[in-house]
């Protein structure tokens, strides 16, 4: 039996994507960092990892405009690299979601050891679907370098000055890599999930999508936080009682 908690603007439910999705109401994007295949023990067993992406997103509840963005991380196997994704995303192509980018998250840290002959990975993948282009909210200033943040407000809307067409604009759409650091508060709750993002990374992202989200596989919560930050309406689902707990948390504080 799933468990709902609302916290503010957050709707956590506690069970399993799968039959929890085509209940839920539509959303206007899907912000998440699956599970890297068999990379790590998340508790619940994954199983077959694309029977696990398709289901998720058969069962979900999209608007028009939803944009769908994805973390991935590179995966090595027996002297390759071994792209894991590649059913899943033609999968999605058959149901009509664009492969509409790819971009480059630079964790700008490699972990030291030996990589088997092969440079340091320093990287991971975002993965942008849709059905129809929104424009992204443009960020970076041009005039001495001063970073604004996203200039989408709450409700999904832009500011004058970030609309296409403005005669003139202060701003510049952000290029397709992102350059931050990964996660290192190490002594933070949400070290307890094997695999966590920077809050800031999603916050990043929001620039993409104008409305509510929606993270399939929360883990310990952090695009809900970046929501909660951001003003935004959240629905997260967890499977492992002890990472919902933790979300919760989270968000909560």
């Amino acid at each position: 039996m799933a468990k709902k908690v609302v916290i503010g603007n957050a709707e956590l439910w506690l069970g399993d994507c799968l039959e929890i999705l085509p209940s839920l109401p539509k959303v206007d994007a899907v912000i998440t960092s699956p599970p890297y295949a068999q990379q790590r023990d998340y508790g619940a067993p994954i199983g077959d990892w694309d029977a696990l992406m398709c289901g998720a997103f058969q069962g979900l509840q999209a608007s028009p405009v939803c944009q769908i963005l994805v973390n991935l991380g590179p995966i090595h196997k027996d002297g390759e690299v071994i792209c894991y994704w590649e059913k899943w995303r033609e999968w999605m192509r058959a149901q009509g979601w664009r492969f509409f980018a790819q971009y480059v998250w630079d964790k700008q840290n490699a972990m030291p050891g030996d990589w088997g002959g092969r440079l340091a990975t320093a990287h991971e993948f975002i993965f942008h679907f849709n059905k129809a282009t929104v424009y992204p909210a443009k960020f970076v200033s041009t005039l001495g370098g001063k970073i604004h943040g996203s200039t989408r407000q709450p409700d999904g809307t832009v500011k004058r000055f970030t609309q296409m067409g403005a005669s003139i604009q202060e701003t510049k759409i952000s290029d397709s890599v992102i350059r931050m650091p990964s996660h290192k508060d190490v002594g933070g709750i949400e070290r307890a999930h094997p695999a966590v993002f920077p809050v800031a990374l999603p916050e990043w992202l929001s620039m993409c999508w104008p409305g509510d989200a929606l993270d399939p596989f929360m883990g310990s919560g952090t695009t809900g936080v970046a929501c909660m930050n951001l003003g935004r309406k959240f629905i997260g689902i967890e499977i492992e009682p002890k990472y919902f707990d933790i979300a919760c948390e989270r968000i909560e504080n």
